[in-house]
């Protein structure tokens, strides 16, 4: 666990946070994504788990309101340190955690959310089984991430796994194990789908987009300066991921899927 807790420290978590920061609009069919799947409502507690800065904090602590709770977790205290500055809602709790951490209590939660996070979890059976025992009965988690065999896992594996500070050593899930994760944690077979979607992330120019990336994974091992940093980042996402220039806009490609199971 130590190492995966300093992972997304330093320089890593450093550059993460400006590129979220530099780039507020790129991921909004994350947030429309969030809000379909997940579906927070008025009253609910919610965990999110590898939840990093926050970036789903603000839309699903609004959706709870004052009457609902959300719990967000990350084992990065670096990651995490800023949020717990900027979170003015008293319904939202910032606790450093990583997922196989996850003992909040039985049965505490309606809804386990996290995005681009699981493929991190060094132990996902353990993750997995916190999870189930964290829900309520009824309640759904959500978990979207970059599964094997896609153009994301390939850039992943191709371009982060090269390029990035701290390395990404992780493990994809196939959609038959995050079915058998599900299975052994408790989850009905019945009671566990798998949903496929393409969402963009969208910049105003091809220079953005590169920035954003290589700032989001930390691809400092990239040879050159900083503009062929850039270019390089921008080239690899292209030839890889793709994107194309509509309504004035570049959309980047940003194949994942979610893993959704009811208790």
């Amino acid at each position: 666990m130590e190492n995966k807790k300093i992972e997304f420290a330093g320089v890593r978590a450093k550059l993460y946070e400006q590129a979220l920061a530099r780039y507020p609009n790129a991921r909004e069919d994350d947030i429309k994504i969030m809000k379909k799947l997940l579906n927070p409502k008025t009253g609910e507690h919610i965990l999110g788990f590898g939840e990093g800065n926050g970036f789903f904090c603000n839309a699903i602590a609004e959706a709870v309101g004052s009457t609902g709770k959300y719990l967000i977790t990350d084992p990065s205290q670096d990651q995490l340190k800023g949020l717990e500055s900027r979170v003015k809602c008293p319904w939202v709790e910032v606790k450093v955690a990583g997922a196989e951490e996850l003992n909040v209590g039985a049965r505490s939660f309606d809804k386990v959310w996290s995005f681009g996070a699981f493929h991190h979890c060094p132990n996902q059976t353990m993750a997995m089984k916190h999870i189930y025992n964290s829900l309520r009965y009824g309640g759904k988690v959500v978990i979207c991430d970059v599964f094997q065999g896609s153009n994301l896992a390939k850039h992943f594996d191709v371009q982060v796994a090269r390029y990035c500070n701290t390395g990404h050593e992780v493990k994809f899930l196939s959609d038959e194990f995050a079915r058998s994760l599900c299975y052994l944690a408790g989850f009905e077979d019945s009671k566990v789908k798998i949903v496929e979607f393409n969402q963009k992330w969208r910049f105003d120019n091809e220079k953005s987009l590169g920035d954003f990336v290589y700032k989001l994974h930390a691809m400092t091992k990239l040879s050159g300066n900083m503009k062929e940093k850039i270019d390089k980042t921008v080239e690899g996402c292209r030839d890889i991921l793709g994107y194309k220039f509509v309504n004035g806009l570049y959309e980047l490609n940003w194949p994942m899927k979610a893993l959704v199971a009811e208790k």
